[in-house]
């Protein structure tokens, strides 16, 4: 059996496998099916363009509230029926997408998918963040991020590909929790601590004591102790932590998030093609995935300058997709937001695995910090549609990029202030 470290020990690769492909299948309502949305009007007769939108709207809407259920429900003991019960309703209701007859029908099958996807949305950072500890934690988080965004990539190519034969097969992407699915006791709680070989001196526990522990497959070792970082905060001081955090991946989501609602009209005011904004589109999750890959190399370089770098670099992104108006720069412009972003977001994961009292309860914590990234995507054109009345840009296809831009000029001013706080602080474990 193949091992893989876990920063108190070793644990079965096979399970490492199967934590990471439940993060193929949190991306994708929506967003993936969105290469066919166009032609959806040709298969409907009558089909309004308000219902069109809520084929990728809604299932990012009631994905939120599943998202807090999951985290108020699940234990350490219950989170893999949980999870079960989640991938179920994701799969069967991809099945059921190819005997769907009528918008109205799709548009119930979104919200059903938007359910099972809230439910297992927090288990994939949670599951990570309690098996692993330390630098290989921070590691498998960026992977995370990274397989997350690579399925869009993916999903959009196929999607357009597939649909070209019948609309139908389009919703294929919906039976990617098939594979987590079919993975999902090697995820248990039974199987891990079965095959887990721990260190010979584990990590301070939360005496400040270090414990020692016999190396070798343990059947009766609990989940790796509870974070030291943890240990620092009390209950209070670490949900004011939680809050900061949320905050502020909230703001950067929402900032950088103008790619997929504003790009394809900028780029088309400018008379690009839609396969231009297509590979511009592609390019933003590219940088997205990139930068969860080398997160670990990211932070060993830049150190304690992480967030304020990563930062600056959306905000470039950001003002060369509003101020310069080449195709090099919109390419470059949104590969270095998605790059930016693709650092920041495991980052903000690994910071709420640190709050988090303990390692059950950390799904109860990431349940809020990702509820509020798909808060920060649902309701970007309303931030922007508000600003544009209150600043008269409604006429302006640049004014997204640079707002966004001076909101996160702000966020950068603050980061450099707060220069060691928690928040701002991402440094090589």
């Amino acid at each position: 059996m193949k091992y893989v470290n876990s920063g108190e020990g070793k644990i079965p690769l096979i399970t490492l496998i199967s934590i990471l492909t439940i993060s193929l299948a949190v991306n994708l309502p929506g967003l993936a099916i969105s290469p066919i949305l166009g032609k959806l009007d040709q298969v409907f007769h009558h089909v309004t363009e308000l219902e069109v939108q809520l084929l990728t709207v809604l299932p990012n809407l009631v994905t939120i509230p599943f998202i807090l259920c999951s985290g108020k429900i699940c234990s350490e003991k219950n989170q893999i029926f949980v999870l079960g019960l989640g991938l179920v309703i994701y799969t069967v209701t991809g099945i059921l997408y190819f005997f769907a007859g009528s918008m109205t029908e799709l548009i119930i099958l979104s919200c059903v998918l938007g359910m099972g996807c809230g439910l297992i949305i927090p288990l994939a950072a949670s599951l990570i963040s309690q098996n692993f500890t330390g630098k290989a934690r921070t590691k498998q988080l960026g992977m995370k991020s990274s397989l997350s965004n690579f399925s869009i990539i993916f999903a959009t190519l196929f999607v357009g590909w597939a649909a070209s034969i019948d609309w139908h097969l389009s919703f294929l992407v919906y039976l990617v929790p098939i594979i987590p699915l079919v993975l999902i006791y090697f995820m248990s709680n039974r199987y891990i601590q079965k095959h887990r070989i721990l260190d010979s001196v584990a990590p301070a526990s939360s005496t400040g004591q270090t414990v020692s522990v016999s190396s070798g497959a343990s059947g009766t070792g609990g989940t790796p102790a509870s974070n030291s970082v943890a240990q620092r905060f009390t209950k209070k001081q670490a949900l004011w932590l939680l809050i900061g955090i949320m905050v502020l991946y909230f703001v950067i989501t929402y900032a950088t998030d103008m790619v997929s609602y504003y790009l394809p009209f900028t780029m088309e005011h400018y008379h690009f093609s839609t396969d231009d904004v297509g590979v511009a589109t592609s390019l933003y999750f590219a940088g997205i995935t990139l930068g969860g890959f080398l997160l670990t190399h990211v932070i060993a370089i830049l150190r304690q300058y992480t967030m304020q770098v990563t930062i600056a670099l959306c905000i470039i992104g950001l003002f060369m997709v509003g101020f310069l108006h080449a195709y090099w720069s919109f390419i470059l412009g949104v590969f270095l937001m998605g790059f930016g972003y693709g650092v920041i977001q495991p980052v903000f994961y690994d910071k709420t695995s640190d709050i988090a009292p303990t390692p059950a309860k950390s799904t109860a914590y990431f349940s809020y910090l990702l509820a509020c990234n798909y808060v920060g995507i649902a309701i970007v054109p309303f931030i922007i549609g508000g600003a544009e009345k209150l600043f008269k840009a409604q006429n302006d296809p640049n004014f997204a990029a640079i707002f966004n831009g001076c909101v996160l000029v702000g966020v950068l001013i603050i980061a450099i202030f707060k220069f060691r706080s928690f928040a701002f602080k991402a440094e090589e474990k």
